[in-house]
């Protein structure tokens, strides 16, 4: 099994060959001949992807026969022996253990097939090799991201996908987004990126300054040796000496982690730092499935679980803030806040994508307060699940797009308009608007069953694969004790109905009724290279739940006499070897808060209640038949709810923050870089300035001093050296004989000078 492990770095090289071979040459492939160059790109592409997809298959069995966690040596990154007292040494390394395997999975398994998607779904664009390129790229990064072993390994992983993000958000970056009637209205997909960019490095800022703290205070970066120094100072109540004071380590703990969960934040779309997401819908629809829904951010959660023993001595430490919280508190809090807000805001929304992406924001908001309450299982479970069924809604959704854009150039082609139908003119249209849908799952049959397979999961519904993970963290939730866990619980419940509210909304506008539009009646289903990964995602979805099935196991003793039948859960037994803090509390170090390991019927069945009610009430009472046409209000939007649409939030960053910035780019791009650098220095300095000295050297310096001092001075000097020599050149023997005279008297006076001396 030494030999599977042996193989980690293939997770790399193979995406690494993918944006190699499509950023070199994928384009020449296409421009020779655009249908087989398209497969050759696509496809070398997406076979990148699933040969590392086989490659996390083999560490995953690997694992099966040695659970503990095995460190893959690469070569020294870092090797400073005068930093810190004993140097700073970070090895790049893979850390091959259950945790990161379960990231590699999931970013493998579903990359692959929303890179099966793209290829049908980008057909005919201009930049498809780019835009597999980038996603191979993105894959070799969030690889690098939960393999790393060390936090500055994990940080290069975590700033390439936040590269990545920018990159695919701007992909189309002179489209405009478009408004309730089709007209542009907001702003290029550019200013989408650089919105996102913002934010994030935010998040990154006290991503990096966490960092430089965990080295000053445990003198490594890397996380076992981190993990093992925090224990050993907790275990024997040490303090920690920080620029010439001593702290305790819970006080040092709770900074560290309160500074992850801004990292977090950032990644993770927590409020305030959610604003990014739902711009982030302006890159294409296998962008949103791919990095904005099931992988990238979940790093933020990764993060979070992979330093579970560093929250967990802080939560130990008994140190609070905030009158009364401790850092993991804050955590489960911030989580809660954010789904419930991000559910809230889902009811306002048109956009199709956008409506997912608020989704995405609620649900990250649930995983952020499994976390905070210690359920690290029970929010990996929920990654892991909504990494499918998410995955599933963004790419059918991206199927309803396709299927009404072809319905909308089908209409335009051979001009079927119907007066009943309204804003469906070619030049204002917006297959991305759900008032402009209606009445799809007569259309698009396949598409809409796995939207509704999606929608039951995301909902919650049994039993499907969100009904067991969501209502694992509810359980944990309600079965600890203390009023942080009784806010928790009723306000994840309460989101988790404005999640069936708004996915029963959107289920009705978008598949049932008649169609409001031209291009949504003559919508056809997306091509099977599109519809195929989407049959595998909802079959998924469907039989995911049992990842964390309860099943009974024999616990043997030392005296091998005494054997006891206990439940467990398989994927916490399958992560425990990798969640320290199960380690320590087995050992009596820190009390974890237990997730309980069978179903809680009462849990569930209010959630389930709450879920069916929601649904009905979104689908046959509020829009029962609402909107008949593109143009009807939406009957929520005298509601206070609609106040959700202009929160201070995203209207400071908005109008504020993303104008501010976009002013400084301006200033940098066209006051510093072409006013300053290009036509004041280039031009005038160094081109004027050549000119200048090159002319000086020419007409001064050439002229006048080479050529009118050295050059005919020269010349004086020798026709005037001549001429005086040549004067005593007279050609009479008296003259001669004269100077022969002189020189003997000369020496002869020299001579007796020299002698009397």
């Amino acid at each position: 099994m030494e030999q599977l492990i042996q193989l980690a770095p293939l997770l790399l090289v193979f995406p690494g060959i993918g944006v190699l071979f499509n950023g070199l040459v994928g384009r020449k492939f296409i421009e020779n001949n655009r249908t087989t160059g398209e497969k050759w790109t696509g496809w070398f592409g997406t076979a990148m992807a699933v040969a590392a997809f086989f490659v996390a298959v083999g560490l995953f069995i690997a694992l099966q026969a040695e659970p503990e966690e095995h460190i893959v040596y690469l070569f020294d990154w870092f090797d400073l022996p005068g930093v810190g007292e004993n140097g700073f040494r970070v090895p790049w390394a893979m850390q091959i253990d259950t945790l990161s395997v379960t990231m590699m999975l999931v970013v493998t398994g579903v990359g692959s097939l929303i890179h099966m998607y793209a290829v049908g779904y980008m057909h005919g664009d201009e930049d498809f090799s780019r835009f597999f390129a980038y996603l191979n790229l993105f894959l070799f990064f969030m690889l690098i991201l939960v393999s790393g072993s060390s936090y500055l390994v994990l940080f290069v992983g975590w700033e390439g996908v936040g590269l990545c993000s920018f990159l695919l958000i701007g992909f189309w970056w002179s489209k405009r987004e478009q408004g309730a009637e089709g007209k542009p209205v907001g702003v290029l997909n550019s200013n989408a990126a650089r919105k996102a960019f913002i934010t994030n490095r935010v998040g990154d800022f006290f991503m990096v300054l966490a960092i430089i703290l965990t080295f000053w205070a445990f003198g490594s970066v890397e996380f076992i040796p981190v993990f093992d120094h925090a224990i050993e100072i907790f275990e024997h109540s040490e303090e920690i000496m920080l620029f010439g004071n001593t702290y305790s380590i819970g006080a040092v703990l709770t900074v560290i982690t309160l500074l992850f969960l801004g990292g977090a934040a950032g990644k993770s779309a927590q409020i305030p730092l959610y604003i990014w997401l739902p711009d982030a819908m302006a890159g294409p629809t296998p962008v949103s499935a791919l990095i904005h829904a099931a992988t990238m951010v979940t790093s933020g959660i990764y993060l979070i679980v992979r330093s579970n023993v560093l929250f967990e001595i802080a939560r130990a430490s008994g140190t609070t803030v905030l009158g009364g919280l401790t850092s993991n508190d804050i955590v489960a809090l911030t989580g809660t806040t954010t789904a419930l807000i991000a559910g809230l805001i889902a009811f306002t929304q048109f956009d199709i994508k956008k409506v997912l992406a608020y989704s995405t924001v609620s649900q990250l908001g649930f995983m952020i307060a499994a976390v905070g309450m210690g359920a690290y299982v029970a929010a990996m479970f929920h990654l892991v699940t909504h990494a499918f069924f998410k995955a599933l809604l963004f790419l059918s959704a991206g199927s309803v797009i396709h299927g009404v854009e072809h319905g909308h150039h089908h209409v335009h082609e051979h001009g079927h308009h119907d007066q009943d139908h309204v804003g469906d003119s070619h030049a204002e249209f917006n297959p991305q608007d759900m008032r402009n849908m209606g009445g799809l799952r007569k259309m698009m049959p396949v598409t809409f069953w796995v939207y509704m397979i999606g929608t039951f999961a995301l909902a919650g519904f049994f039993p499907f694969a969100g009904f067991w993970s969501k209502d694992e963290i509810l359980a944990h939730a309600n079965n600890n004790p203390g009023w942080v866990y009784t806010v928790v619980y009723y306000g994840l419940v309460l989101a988790a109905f404005c999640t069936a509210f708004y996915m029963g909304r959107q289920i009705k506008m978008v598949f049932f009724g008649k169609p409001r539009s031209d291009s949504a009646e003559h919508a056809v289903e997306s091509s099977p290279t599109m519809t195929r990964p989407l049959v595998v995602l909802a079959f998924l979805t469907i039989i995911a739940g049992l990842l964390n099935l309860a099943h009974f196991t024999q616990t043997s003793y030392e005296n091998a006499k005494a054997i006891e039948n206990e439940i467990q859960l398989r994927l916490e037994h399958w992560l425990e070897h990798s969640v320290e803090a199960y380690h320590l509390a087995e050992e009596g170090i820190i009390n974890l808060p237990k997730t309980p390991t069978v179903l809680q019927l009462d849990v569930a069945l209010i959630s389930t209640l709450l879920a069916l009610a929601a649904i009905f009430l979104a689908a046959f009472v509020v829009y029962r038949n609402k909107p008949e046409k593109a143009t009807d209000p939406d009957p929520l939007e005298r509601t206070p709810i609609w106040w959700m649409a202009v929160l201070p939030i995203n209207t400071i960053a908005m109008k504020g923050i993303v104008p501010a910035y976009n002013w400084l780019a301006y200033q940098a791009a066209y006051t510093l870089d072409w006013r300053f650098w290009h036509d004041w220095f280039h031009d005038r300095v160094i081109r004027d300035g050549f000119v200048a000295f090159a002319n000086w050297l020419g007409r001064t310096f050439d002229l006048k001093a080479i050529d009118g001092g050295l050059v005919h001075g020269t010349a004086r000097l020798v026709r005037g050296t001549a001429n005086m020599f040549g004067q005593i050149q007279s050609g009479y023997v008296r003259n001669y004989a004269l100077a022969v005279f002189l020189g003997v008297v000369a020496i002869l006076t020299y001579f007796i000078f020299a002698y009397f001396n």
